[in-house]
């Protein structure tokens, strides 16, 4: 079994800047060309920080969108950023390699007052001037945000042809006449899917982080804890190793009491207690530098798995090292699924049917996959496995709270077979 470790320091975790840029732009132009788009403008958080390493502390929401990003098929190489005026200095400490940036006059400034536009220097450093981006962001200055993007789109040519938007409502807003509004959703999927050695590092990292919040929240349990009491542990842990959670908690997964055996999710108010022999069901969701982490195992509370709990997660770890060998490119959904099921009958479950078994992508989403190909097709969940793709492995055999199996691993598709981002294995954690 899976001993309780000493988590790793705070200092593991630091945020150095991040490259220049670190995105796959072949993958882009690719999505293009199959698509047969001029260009595209990107403006959702995840896509803007894929092509920039643009991060936007004050917006994670739904509200009006402060940056567009805006790259020709036919010049890759040199983009266009338009962003809210507040945001010029966050470049001077996170570089892009987007040499291209104009800013406009967004909230802060008064309306009460003329524009000017001397405005933006407000946000620019001293030391800065005469930088030669900012001296160009200075002279490409505009007051709203429409005048900027328009005038970059005619930059870029793309004031008329086939130009996707990742929020196609944005793009319908600009009433842009010469314009063809497609979606570019897809296209960004298609490129994210397959992760380059620095975004592959960012996963590593962000699943080190994970593993390290749950033993320490592991480690901070005492009769007498909550459910709700664990989960906010678990965000504590999370937090002092330098990771984000949202709101309403980090841990997914519901844990139906005594016998009952139905799959349900946590809500964020459960209010019972966590009682010794408790099969816990780590699936931890959060972030650091925008990359997600998921997963983790099942944590005996104060004990082993014993009886058909032991059994039931002999077989669990059977079929995690069946899925390890077999998740290699060209696999698909379907027969990964249909193999870990063969391989939870051999180990003698007693209804292998009721095993859930599925997978998604994982990057800046929980997502990372085309809802339609290039070729009009809707491949659904079962989706084929390519190399340098990362994708959780998901195992519940449902029981009781003192035999239910949990497993949940990250895996990166090489050539040869998945490799597991936890460090732990797949026996359920004791003690």
């Amino acid at each position: 079994m899976s001993q309780l470790v000493q988590p790793m320091s705070l200092r593991a975790f630091e945020r150095p800047p991040l490259p220049r840029r670190f995105c796959n732009l072949d993958r882009v132009v690719h999505a293009l060309e199959a698509r047969n788009l001029d260009g595209i403008v990107v403006t959702s958080p995840q896509n803007v920080f894929y092509l920039t390493g643009f991060n936007t502390i004050a917006h994670k929401s739904d509200e009006p969108r402060v940056c567009a990003v805006i790259l020709s098929r036919d010049a890759p190489e040199q983009p266009i950023m338009v962003v809210a005026d507040y945001y010029l200095a966050s470049f001077l400490t996170q570089e892009t390699w987007v040499e291209d940036i104009r800013p406009f006059r967004a909230v802060m400034m008064a309306l009460d007052l003329p524009e000017q536009k001397s405005d933006v220097d407000r946000f620019i450093p001293k030391d800065a001037l005469g930088t030669p981006w900012i001296e160009s962001a200075r002279k490409n200055y505009t007051f709203e945000m429409t005048s900027g993007l328009k005038g970059a789109l005619r930059d870029l040519k793309l004031e008329t042809g086939n130009v996707a938007f990742d929020d196609m409502g944005f793009g319908i807003r600009l009433g842009l006449d010469g314009v063809t509004v497609s979606d570019g959703y897809d296209p960004m999927m298609f490129a994210r899917s397959v992760k380059t050695p620095t975004e592959l590092e960012l996963l590593r990292r962000s699943s080190k982080l994970n593993e390290a919040a749950i033993h320490k929240t592991i480690a901070s349990w005492q009769e007498g804890i909550t459910w709700r009491d664990l989960n906010l542990a678990y965000a504590t842990a999370v937090a002092e190793l330098g990771g984000f959670v949202r709101d309403p908690g980090g841990m997914v997964w519901g844990h139906p009491r005594g016998t009952e055996e139905t799959i349900m999710l946590a809500t964020g108010f459960e209010q019972t207690e966590v009682s010794a022999g408790t099969h816990v069901m780590f699936d931890c969701h959060g972030t650091i530098d925008m990359y997600c982490w998921d997963g983790g195992k099942t944590w005996v509370v104060g004990g082993e798995p014993e009886g058909e709990g032991k059994n039931w997660a002999q077989a669990t770890n059977a079929v995690w090292e069946t899925l390890m060998s077999a998740m290699r490119p060209g696999a698909k959904i379907k027969d990964l699924q249909a193999l870990a099921r063969d391989t939870y009958r051999r180990a003698g479950v007693p209804d292998p049917d009721r095993a859930l078994i599925f997978f998604h992508g994982l990057g800046l989403s929980h997502m990372e996959l085309e809802l339609m190909t290039a070729a009009g097709e809707k491949p659904g969940g079962n989706w084929t496995l390519e190399e340098g793709m990362v994708a959780p492995i998901h195992l519940l055999y449902p029981g009781s709270e003192h035999n239910r199996s949990w497993c949940e691993e990250v895996v990166e598709i090489r050539a040869d077979g998945g490799k597991p981002m936890f460090s732990w294995g797949p026996e359920p954690i004791t003690g």
